[in-house]
């Protein structure tokens, strides 16, 4: 077998281990720890040191980790690195049983926005977090569940029944087309099967203890390298542990003795990211302001001491599509394998300051790390990061990032192997400088 690079190795694990958000934090803070990371709780004081590594996680679908220099002053500022956690999917609802002609199936919504018809004819699990009965009411525990073996299913329906179907597809109505197949009524099902009895069997627990879940589909399918000589990856849940990976492992490998890094991991990226646990909440301040608090600052200092940094928004981008050419700028079409990606847009939807992409482009060629630039295709609307949200919290320069990729939302995503190892080692060397 064809030994992996370092950097595409450690994708993998990221994206075999993080079926849901629940999951890319969690294997997150194991990677952290195995690197001498200590984790901080978030509601207690911290006693920090110079020369220290950190993490918390205030929820357990978001997680920051920072490092702070033996010879850390603070005045010098911060360099943060932010991504997202949570990925499009289709969400399990409450009381979701559904008993049709010897058939069970489940009700589900939607989050965020996927390509349904991905998910169709796909070996499909089911990953989250399943919340039960504590010592008291309002002390529950959390257990976090992947089966990780195929589950369920949704049957495309056949092109006999809808002879249209490769000139205008297959219209997808979404609380009748989305109801995933478990199995028949044999025995095992009946239709006195509550879905809590499949989850309790599972974790080995009373299914009346069970008072909640948060649970997803996902695509059971191994990353891959593909094309003719695997110069491709082709995986679930490239957006957004492509960057996640490259953050964490950047500040891992990062060496800087006289300033704080930070790394924040944001969830519900995907609907907007306003929550609790979101970019455009006010916990980056806050754990910011911890931090200065440990070594004796107040806010207002600490808001001015950080104005001097610089903050990476990283996300993946849009790669040129070779079948569809007109989706890109006349100008400004990135391809993959051929470096990161700088995203700009003069109305803020991709953060900009031209100044410090200026600092990030030199920085670039001084590591002899490749780089593109993006720009949207002035007709399209096109999409939007964490960027924006959070510089309008944080007095900060920031530069939106990421590594291009084909068929973004899909249940499979494609990117280019390279650009992975050279968003690995752009993160480190943002982290270092």
């Amino acid at each position: 077998m064809k030994t992996l690079p370092k950097e595409i190795s450690q994708l993998f694990d990221f994206l075999q281990h993080g079926t849901s958000a629940f999951h890319v934090v969690k294997h997150s803070k194991q990677v952290l720890l195995t690197a001498g990371f200590e984790e901080c709780t978030f509601n207690a004081p911290w006693n920090l040191k110079k020369g220290g590594r950190y993490f918390c996680c205030p929820f357990d679908t978001t997680l920051y980790a920072f490092t702070i220099g033996e010879d850390c002053d603070l005045a010098n500022g911060i360099h943060i690195g932010g991504a997202h956690t949570d990925f499009p999917a289709i969400k399990i609802k409450p009381n979701p049983e559904i008993f049709s002609h010897g058939l069970m199936q489940l009700n589900t919504e939607l989050y965020g926005g996927p390509i349904l018809s991905t998910f169709f004819d796909r070996p499909l699990s089911l990953a989250g977090k399943v919340v039960v009965r504590g010592e008291s009411a309002t002390r529950p525990l959390c257990m976090l569940l992947d089966f990780a073996r195929p589950v369920a299913c949704l049957p495309n329906l056949a092109i006999h029944m809808n002879r249209s179907v490769n000139e205008s597809g297959a219209p997808i109505d979404n609380q009748k087309h989305l109801l995933p197949l478990l199995g028949t009524l044999n025995g095992t099902l009946t239709k006195d099967t509550h879905f809590v009895d499949l989850l309790a069997n599972e974790l080995n627990i009373e299914a009346k203890d069970i008072l909640d879940y948060d649970l997803c589909l996902y695509n059971l399918d191994r990353p891959e390298l593909i094309g003719f000589t695997g110069e491709f990856i082709s995986a679930p849940r490239l957006d957004d542990i492509t960057s996640v990976c490259a953050l964490v492992h950047g500040l891992i490998a990062a060496r800087q003795k006289d300033r704080v890094n930070l790394v924040c991991l944001f969830d519900n990226e995907e609907i907007g990211s306003l929550s609790k646990q979101g970019a455009d909440s006010s916990l980056p301040s806050i754990i910011i302001g911890k931090i200065w608090q440990s070594f004796g600052k107040g806010q207002i200092d600490c808001m001015a001491d950080i104005s001097a940094g610089l903050m990476l928004s990283m996300d993946v981008a849009h790669a040129y599509h070779p079948n569809y050419p007109a989706t890109q700028d006349i100008t400004n079409y990135p391809q993959m394998n051929k470096g990161i990606i700088f995203k700009t847009a003069s109305n803020q939807s991709y953060s900009w300051d031209c100044e410090a992409l200026g600092a990030m482009i030199a920085l670039c060629e001084e590591e002899k790390i490749p780089y593109q630039r993006f720009a949207k295709h002035s007709n399209t609307k096109g999409g939007g990061t964490i960027g924006s949200i959070i510089s309008s919290h944080l007095p900060m320069r920031t530069i939106d990032i990421g590594a291009g990729i084909l068929a973004m939302h899909s249940s499979r995503e494609m990117m280019g192997a390279d650009d992975q190892t050279a968003l690995t080692r752009f993160a480190e060397a943002f982290f270092s400088c």
